[in-house]
Formats: C-alpha cells, structure tokens, sequence
C-alpha cells in the first residue's frame, strides 16, 4: 500500500492477486504481459484525475526580447493548470491564446516589446515545441511560473518505480487480466480496485483547501494571488 514501488515488485505482486503460480520461474513467459498490463493500467488512472502528489511548479526567467522558451522537461502541456508572471511582489495570471487580434495590437513580429507578459501559448518552431509569450518582454528578470501536473515516469525496466498506489495499480490489472466482467473472481478485483480509487480521491478532497486573499480580503484571481496592477510600458525595437 505504497507509491513507489518497482516494475518487479509490481509483477510479483500481480501475479498473486490475478490467481498465477507466484514462483516467478513458473510464468516467466508471462512477464511481458504483466508489465504491460501494469505500464498500461497506471497510464489510464493518470489520466483520468489530478492527482496533487505530481503537482508541480516550474518557472521559466523571462529576458528581453527572447518571445520562444524550452517548455519544463518534466511538464505535462495538456496538464497545465495555472500559468502567472510575478510583477513586482506579486503574481498576475497569464493566459493560454495567442491571436492575431494580440499581434495586431503589439506586434511580436516586429519585436514590440511590453512588460509584463499576458498571454501564453505552446507553438511548433522549426520542429520543436516551445512556449511562446506575448508580449515580447522589454526587461530581463521576470519569472514565469507554470502550475500543473508532471509527466508520468515511464514503467519500462524492472527497477522503474511507479508514480501511482501500488494496490490501486495490480487490483485494476488483475482485474483485466482475469477476464473482467466474464469473471465473478475479476468483478470482485474490479470493484475492490474502484473502492481503492474512490478512496484515495476521497482523501484528496477532504484535504482539498479553498485559496486564500493576501490581506485577508480583496478581490483575487481564484488561486490565492491578489489581482496585481500591471506597469505598462511598450518600446518597438529596431
């Protein structure tokens, strides 16, 4: 009952609870299989909800007249749930979407530049996934922060540990592996893994914390940060 634990210690443990012989020389043929149903099934739970172990903040620093950034190595783009730009002591929300109507109005391509950032977006660059800001920033210095969810570790060697509750994980997998709903035997390890899952995400909400207001009131962005006044300052360059 434990995150963390190895692909080989998760092959073991399947073994058991889908009715396998658990001497590993006995169904050594079957590994593949199990640690593809494992690998597979931890994908589908880390899919399905946010789980607040693999928040993270990333930040990127933000120079003058740099508009494209590597996005954070260990960053899931589809799992970002907050982007903001520290203006001064405070932080102010960044927005996804960048338009037209944006490069009609501060025009990156001729390297207008504006502080502080607005908006955000993730764009192809000859190839490469970056992250794109609007508008050019004027000064060095500025910190953006992503908030999100990180990737997954893949669980390919046996030593690879997994990132999700290792019951969680074999009692889905067993569940598969002995025939799903066919099986009376596999409906119980479906329903004692649903339990499992209901569970662990009881135990997120009940922890779950409303934001708080600097100050203790005041309006702010939903996230805890008051609404920051932003320094508008344009210079096109060239």
């Amino acid at each position: 009952m434990a995150r963390g634990k190895t692909l080989g210690e998760l092959v073991n443990q399947l073994r058991i609870a889908a009715r396998y012989d658990p001497n590993p020389a006995l169904s050594q043929s079957m590994v593949p299989l199990f640690e593809q149903t494992l690998k597979d099934t931890q994908e589908r739970l880390y899919d399905q909800f946010d789980w607040p172990f693999l928040k993270v903040r990333r930040d990127k620093e933000l120079s003058a007249g740099q508009r494209y950034y590597d996005i954070p190595a260990d960053l899931n783009l589809e799992r970002v749930q907050a982007v903001d730009v520290k203006v001064g002591n405070f932080w102010q929300p960044v927005e996804r979407g960048i338009t037209l109507d944006h490069y009609s109005a501060i025009d990156s391509d001729l390297d207008a530049r504006q502080d502080p950032v607005q908006r955000w977006d993730a764009v192809d660059t000859d190839g490469q996934l970056q992250i794109e800001v609007w508008p050019v920033p004027l000064s060095d210095g500025g910190i953006l922060r992503f908030s999100g969810i990180r990737k997954l570790r893949p669980l390919v060697s046996q030593g690879d540990r997994a990132d999700l509750d290792d019951q969680l994980i074999v009692l889905y997998a067993a569940g598969e592996l002995m025939g799903g709903v066919k099986n009376p035997e596999a409906q119980l390890k479906l329903s004692q893994a649903k339990n499992r899952l209901e569970t662990l995400q009881g135990r997120v909400v009940k922890t779950r914390r409303k934001g708080f207001v600097l100050g203790g009131g005041g309006e702010g962005d939903g996230r805890g940060y008051p609404r920051g006044a932003a320094i508008v300052s344009v210079q096109p360059q060239g």
